[in-house]
């Protein structure tokens, strides 16, 4: 069983393709191609997180929507998902989450934060609403579904993706000189 993370879907949002300029040209192609890449990825028993934004538009085409994603999947609420967060597909719906992923402490946000709790131990932030414009920073990262090729995403993923920017070794050292300074520590 796997754990996967996105946001931002905005299924039944016309003006999002053109908003975040999508590369579809049409509503229909975004959420076909946001499903198909989302059953690719995540299996029947896998859990996804989702950060907010699951959709707009009526509460029955979202239902169905839902339906057809795999996953076991838990609701961590956006500005948009006012009636979204009631529908029976969530396994759970609240506006903010503090999980464990293997080892690893995860906050999960709709918004982005500039700190979180255990970040000097080595906590990870995950959160949508940007949209893709703010870049990474420490171990917070933008999950939405945009970022990421239009799937969700593991940790195992983004911790890549954070290595790669040297985003984990540069917060190593941090922690480190905060922990000699007596920063951080409560």
């Amino acid at each position: 069983m796997t754990i996967y993370y996105s946001a931002d879907t905005h299924f039944r949002h016309y003006g999002v393709i053109e908003k975040d300029n999508r590369p579809f040209a049409s509503l229909e192609e975004m959420e076909n191609s946001i499903i198909s890449h989302w059953n690719r990825h995540v299996r029947p028993r896998d859990t996804v997180w989702f950060l907010g934004d699951f959709a707009l538009g009526n509460v029955k085409d979202t239902a169905e929507i839902l339906e057809r994603l795999n996953g076991r999947k838990h609701l961590v609420a956006g500005n948009h998902d006012d009636k979204v967060r009631k529908l029976p597909g969530w396994e759970t719906s609240q506006d903010y989450a503090e999980i464990h992923d293997g080892q690893d402490f995860v906050i999960l946000h709709h918004y982005a934060q500039r700190t979180w709790r255990d970040l000097q131990r080595g906590a990870f932030h995950l959160f949508g609403h940007s949209h893709g414009w703010l870049a990474p920073q420490c171990r917070s990262i933008d999950v939405g579904t945009m970022c990421w090729g239009y799937r969700p995403v593991t940790l195992a993923e983004i911790k890549k993706r954070l290595d790669g920017l040297r985003l984990l070794e540069r917060e190593s050292n941090n922690d480190a000189a905060a922990h000699r300074n007596g920063i951080g520590e409560s």
